[in-house]
């Protein structure tokens, strides 16, 4: 009886320790996989607008209702040849569908209420800035604006991935090797990477045709 006790207390001991054993080698592991570095590595870059998008609104008020229509054909006609008199191509006028309304206020001044826009879209970017500023010729000649705005996109962000996205990734390892060298680690492998979101943004409020691309890569590395 008293050998089967000691048999069984063998057996436990021994279970416990290699469980002890393989316990000591996950935490090592453990340990090994949780020494890791995660930076940040920014790149940034000025561009050129590619594309403009040109918006001008017009009102046109009357109580008669042909007289609203032929003053409607009239300004649009009118701003119509002021933009391919500034060189810009009929393929790239847009005009939307006329927006009318009846005021049926009995005090209000016009019955008939109108809007209209004509928009450029067009690549042409230093010709739809330099125009932008000859819009007051258009007030002199009777129209009454209300919307002149000027989107600038740049279109073309592919051309700009790679080298910005190297960028960001040299700056993000140069980040983690200064810190494994003060931490007196050796820099591994990448764990884990994060290429991080394209922001473009107005440069400047004064010059909205140049464009900010920005990026911020996000990258793990093991440590030794």
């Amino acid at each position: 009886m008293e050998k089967i006790k000691n048999n069984g207390i063998w057996i436990i001991g021994a279970v416990l320790l290699v469980f002890s054993a393989v316990f000591f080698l996950s935490a090592q592991n453990f340990s090994r996989q949780g020494r890791f570095v995660e930076v940040k590595g920014l790149s940034e870059k000025i561009v050129k607008a590619d594309v403009a998008i040109w918006s001008i609104n017009f009102d046109v008020k009357s109580n008669d209702i042909d007289s609203l229509y032929a003053n409607i054909d009239k300004d649009t006609k009118t701003i119509t040849s002021f933009l391919l008199t500034k060189g810009f191509e009929a393929s790239e006028i847009n005009v939307a569908p006329v927006n009318i309304y009846q005021d049926t206020y009995k005090d209000s001044l016009f019955r008939y209420n109108s809007s209209t826009q004509l928009s450029v879209y067009t690549n042409k970017v230093d010709m739809v800035k330099s125009s932008s500023k000859d819009t007051l010729s258009l007030v002199k000649q009777g129209i009454t604006m209300s919307q002149n705005s000027i989107i600038f996109e740049f279109s073309d962000i592919n051309s700009v991935k790679p080298e910005m996205l190297a960028e960001a990734i040299k700056n993000a390892r140069g980040a983690a090797l200064q810190f494994a060298q003060e931490s007196g680690s050796r820099l591994g492998r990448v764990a884990r990477g994060n290429q991080g979101v394209f922001d473009i943004s107005d440069k400047d409020p004064g010059s909205p045709e140049y464009k900010k691309i920005r990026v911020v890569s996000t990258l793990r590395f093991f440590l030794k």
